[in-house]
């Protein structure tokens, strides 16, 4: 059946810049002397016997927005406007909402979507001054159902939630569901009026609803107000939220932090910040705001008739418990650069995974937090995260393991892992092996998606040697919360090895030296004219050199070389031969003699590996050392 066309209203009114369609309706229903019921009717807006719907605030349908305009002589646009619609591209707990469920009154305060009360400023309530604002008073504002706003930056006050009269919250739910205005059929109220019932007993059935009536626009004595300081943060904070509901600043600004996850990031901060109570105390410029947390916070920890932690999923209700909660959100995420911001929130997120575990993982499991949030929070086990959805970097990268060296070239090791080196107690040459180590398994995992010791196989790393590296980090970084620093370190090697034009393919060359061995006549020319290795010359053991220069071909360690894994497998102690391999893995060596078989050594493995990368003869010719002395490429050490 086609329902026939609605009729335009004898008058209207121009919507005011940022109203919201509740607030509409109470100014056009004040000028037309009729109640918000029948207006709404006439309007097209879908209602019930006893409320105007709420839901209809997330938007409206094609067909109730062209009838709202049609008869409240509007265009399309500025009906969208007066509905949250628009917000949704910068506010994204709105998009969360379920389209095909009335949930916008009863359900849409969960995860901080929506206040279902309006909160507002009595002095924009007030108007400008201007005939019609002087008439009907000022906007309701739309942003005012969000629960991140909080304070007015026009008049530099916390927004009010509650009538000073009847000290309830402006809206309320009729049978569970929660209406657009309250008491719709009752008439001549002032827009600026509580609308409220009156306090007192229940009306009899069918008698007419007393409202309250107060005016929320009258100047009256301002609560215990915060100190000027607390009130300047609070109305920064609430600038910086502003500007990010902007879409207009969302499309001039590049943000390469996703700026659509700073609002999951902060509200999933605050109920971090909620559930670790009073952990995050010290995110507060002052005992005053600390203390609003506290009032929100302490006791919904300690609810005697619900034991345990749970998650809440709501904002507070008063403006000033919720302006302190944000705030110290905000000042924990910062800027959201992962190394400070893992030391910041850290002890937050291990303080709710020891009230519990379910809980601090359903946290985060819940949200739409961004990758780095849910990094910096992760619980490690020795060095990979628990959470395996976030082993995946967001980057593509370029490179492939078999591209990896299997223990991470020194001149990386020294350009990038110098923050970390500086800030661990002691480094010693046995946890710099392993941190080399783990920095080649780290860019394993970020491009396939497994564990260290899924990935170590792959890099030509027994699986025993990556679980050694994670327990030896583990004890090193888990503590001081170091793995952040760490992973920064790799990430910038990662960039590193992507932008690489020509890559390594050390997969292919531990292949081609897996039965390579150096000959004994090598050996002896290795050795040949160095003053101090004469003896070594004829009687040293050749298999020395062997995994020295192996593991400059193949940037690995000698521990893992054909020739110290052969004796091993063997049941030959290869102790002797890794001991005597180790005197070449030191930063300086002080005998000359070494220092100069370990140049020749590394001139052979540069021409060792540009044949396997040719695939040319392995058969390396030795130079004439007699001659001159060759330097050669330096290797990496092993």
């Amino acid at each position: 059946m086609i329902q026939p066309a609605l009729r335009p209203l004898a008058r209207s009114l121009d919507p005011l810049p940022g109203e919201s369609l509740a607030g509409f309706l109470l100014r056009l229903s004040y000028r037309m002397g009729s109640t918000p019921h029948r207006l709404a009717t006439l309007c097209g807006l879908t209602c019930r016997s006893d409320s105007i719907p709420q839901e209809q605030l997330r938007g409206l349908n094609a067909e109730t927005a062209e009838q709202l305009a049609r008869a409240a002589h509007l265009t399309m646009s500025e009906v969208q406007a007066l509905t949250l619609r628009d917000l949704t591209s910068t506010y994204p707990p709105l998009a969360r909402l379920r389209t095909d469920k009335a949930d916008i009154g009863s359900k849409s305060h969960i995860n901080w979507a929506t206040n279902p009360d309006s909160r507002y400023c009595r002095h924009c309530l007030r108007g400008n001054g201007s005939p019609v604002q002087q008439s009907f008073g000022g906007a309701w504002q739309l942003r005012w159902h969000l629960p991140i706003t909080f304070a007015c930056t026009q008049h530099l006050c916390l927004l009010d939630s509650t009538c000073p009269r009847c000290t309830q919250p402006l809206s309320g739910p009729v049978i569970r569901r929660y209406s657009l205005v309250q008491l719709p059929h009752v008439s001549g109220l002032h827009p600026g009026q509580c609308r409220n019932r009156a306090p007192g007993p229940l009306p009899k059935p069918r008698a007419r609803a007393v409202p309250c009536g107060a005016r929320l626009d009258a100047p009256r004595e301002a609560a215990a107000a915060l100190s000027p300081l607390d009130m300047q943060h609070i109305l920064d904070l609430q600038r910086n939220l502003n500007l990010r509901l902007d879409p207009a600043h969302l499309r001039r600004t590049a943000d390469e932090q996703l700026p659509h996850t700073y609002f999951p990031d902060l509200i999933t901060t605050a109920r971090l910040i909620t559930l670790s109570w009073p952990k995050g105390a010290s995110f507060l410029p002052s005992t005053a705001l600390a203390d609003l947390v506290d009032r929100y916070a302490t006791p919904y920890l300690h609810n005697p008739s619900q034991p345990g932690l749970q998650v809440r999923r709501s904002a507070p209700r008063g403006t000033a418990e919720t302006s302190a909660l944000l705030l110290a959100a905000a000042t924990a995420l910062g800027d959201r650069d992962l190394v400070p911001l893992r030391e910041r929130i850290e002890p937050l997120a291990r303080e709710v995974h020891r009230r519990s575990t379910s809980i601090g993982d359903k946290l985060f499991t819940d949200s739409d937090a961004s990758a780095t949030l849910l990094r910096a929070t992760a619980p490690r086990v020795y060095g990979f995260q628990k959470r395996s959805a976030l082993r995946v970097a967001q980057n593509s990268y370029r490179f492939r393991t078999d591209e990896i060296p299997p223990l991470l070239p020194r001149e990386w090791f020294d350009a990038y892992f110098q923050r970390l080196v500086h800030r661990l107690p002691k480094m010693t040459t046995l946890l710099e092996r392993h941190l080399r180590w783990a920095g080649s398994l780290r860019l394993a995992e970020l491009i396939c998606d497994q564990t260290w010791p899924a990935c170590s196989e792959s890099l030509g790393i027994p699986q025993n040697s990556a679980r050694r590296t994670m327990n030896v980090l583990g004890k090193q970084l888990t503590a001081p919360a170091l793995w952040p620093v760490f992973e920064e370190a790799v990430d910038l090697v990662a960039h590193q090895l992507h932008g690489q034009a020509r890559r390594v393919n050390y997969a292919h060359r531990r292949h081609s030296t897996a039965e390579w061995r150096l000959s004994l006549a090598d050996w002896k020319a290795l050795c040949q004219g160095i003053p101090g290795l004469e003896q070594r010359q004829a009687t040293g053991d050749p298999r020395v050199a062997e995994a020295v220069i192996w593991c400059m071909v193949n940037q690995a360690s000698y521990l893992h070389s054909p020739t110290v894994t052969h004796r091993r497998s063997a049941s030959h102690s290869p102790g002797r031969l890794t001991e005597e391999a180790a005197l070449f893995a030191t930063r300086t060596q002080r005998r000359p003699s070494y220092a100069t078989l370990s140049r020749r050594l590394a001139t052979y493995a540069a021409r060792l590996a540009r044949a396997c990368d040719e695939g040319t003869d392995l058969r390396i010719e030795v130079p004439n050392w007699t001659a001159a002395t060759g330097v050669g490429q330096q290797g990496p050490d092993h």
